[in-house]
Parts: C-alpha cells; structure tokens; sequence
C-alpha cells in the first residue's frame, strides 16, 4: 500500500514542482520506491525532466514521472485506486488552481498534503482559502513549506506577519 503526498497550492508560483522534484530525488537517493505524478496542466514537472534527459541522454533517470490528464474522472478515479495499491510514496505535482473538479478525486485519498507558501500578503490569503476549500475534501495532514524567506530582512510589521501566520498554520497542520 503507498502513501500518497501530493504537493498543492491555489497559489502558483510558490515551489510546488521544485519541492516535488526535490523530494522524489531525496526519496530515490535513499531507496524508497517512488511515483512521481505530475496533474498540472502546464505539465512543470514532465516538461523539466524532458528537458535534463535532451541535454544529457546517457543519464541514469532515478525515478519515473507520469502524466496525469485531470479533465477525464473515470481515468483520474483509475489512476488514484493503481496508485494507492502500488508500493513505496506517490508523489502528485498539483496544478495552482482548483479549477478542475477531478481534483477532488486527488485529494480524497491523499495521506499528506505539502503546501508550499511565501509570507507575502496574496499566498496567505490564497493560502486561507485553500485550506477551506481543501478540509472540505480531504482528511490529509498537512504540511507547509515556507520558501524564499530572509528573516533579516523586512519592516517589524512583516516579521508579526509571518509570526502569526506561522502560529495559525501550526494549529491546523506542521508548519
């Protein structure tokens, strides 16, 4: 049985497939089983590693990517039941929006969410409201990712900002 850890957020912009990327990586590096999904549209995730195998094709490919064409239920509902019985993590690059109705179907069998943010005052807010909409969906844990932080940076109000949004987060999932 896999685990299934999608990376999402309404925001785009804010590190979604980096942080996929990232941890697929991590996670071949030391051995886990992986499946990396990507259900973007813009399809990110593919078009990045189409483009390392062009530039270096004798690489060693450490783990797999599929494409996940969102706009069809009956194959994202077949796609989520082959990877929920499949060993080792799924991890599924979430598209920046929450347009696309089949994207309920994801995240109702989701064991983690990763939420990647930045403090500024648009993701917070766009932040809030997928979480709203998200709990509505799903039962998965949580889990934000802060990124391109300069704590030395900023006026004092920033600095509460990022403070508070810190506490709020840490109360509805790991921060």
């Amino acid at each position: 049985m896999s685990k299934i850890i999608l990376f999402s957020n309404i925001k785009g912009g804010v590190g979604k497939t980096t942080l996929c990327a990232q941890f697929a990586e991590y996670l071949s590096m030391k051995g886990v089983t992986i499946v990396a999904v990507d259900a973007d549209l813009q399809a990110s995730l593919s078009r990045h590693r189409e483009r390392e195998v062009e530039a270096d094709p004798e690489q060693t490919v450490p783990w797999g990517i599929a494409r996940l064409n969102t706009l069809d239920s009956k194959i994202v509902k077949m796609a989520m039941n082959e990877y929920k019985e499949q060993d080792g993590i799924v991890l599924i690059d979430c598209p920046g929006n929450l347009n696309d109705n089949n994207l309920a179907i994801i995240y109702a069998v989701a064991d983690f969410i990763v939420i990647p943010m930045t403090y500024d005052v648009d993701t917070i807010d766009a932040t809030g409201i997928f979480i709203t909409v998200i709990r509505q969906q799903s039962k998965a844990k949580l889990v934000f990712v802060p990124n391109r932080i300069n704590i030395t940076e900023g006026k004092a109000r920033e600095r509460e900002m990022r403070d508070e949004t810190i506490s709020v987060l840490g109360r509805l999932g790991t921060v």
